[in-house]
């Protein structure tokens, strides 16, 4: 009897301490704040780029990548060019300790270029809500804002992960 228990305890332990390697290992550290500086981990720099244009899956090239805090929150930032439109990706990290993680559950918000040569984020209550178009006198004022979950950027930076890695 006391032997079945020590087998379950056991069991038990192990499934804990497997589920806590697996949930520990869905964070992926993207960048680091050292004496007030934020920036993003050398080895990232491409396998970012690489996610990002394999989520766009249309030729979207980026430009620039940046960690910036907008409100109370950090994101990682995209410039992107598309067919000569600019159009941004903010993807929400979070902050602990000193490294800036994302984490499975991230959300990715895009503000592409419709009718408007430049669209911006629209930021409210220290949250991205929605774009705007930054210039007045254009044909259209139109930006298209999308926020939806990062699954697909997460999925396709651990595949460039992997590639830079197999190098």
């Amino acid at each position: 009897m006391v032997k079945k228990i020590i087998i379950y305890l056991l069991f038990f332990i192990s499934f804990i301490l497997i589920s806590v390697h697996l949930h520990a290992q869905k964070n992926i550290e993207i960048g680091q704040l050292e004496n007030g500086i934020i920036s993003i981990k050398q080895n990232m720099q491409v396998p970012i780029d690489k996610a990002l244009e394999w989520t766009f899956r249309d030729g979207t090239k980026v430009q620039e990548l940046k960690i910036e805090q907008i409100g109370n929150g950090y994101f990682l930032l995209a410039v992107c060019n598309y067919m000569n439109y600019k159009r941004n990706a903010a993807i929400n990290l979070d902050l602990q300790g000193n490294f800036f993680l994302l984490n499975e559950d991230a959300m990715l918000k895009i503000c592409s270029a419709v009718a408007c040569q430049t669209c911006n984020f629209f930021i409210e209550n220290n949250k991205i809500i929605a774009c705007k178009c930054e210039q007045t006198g254009s044909i259209s004022n139109h930006c298209h804002y999308k926020s939806s979950m990062a699954t697909t950027f997460i999925q396709n930076l651990k595949r460039a992960i992997k590639m830079q890695q197999e190098k």
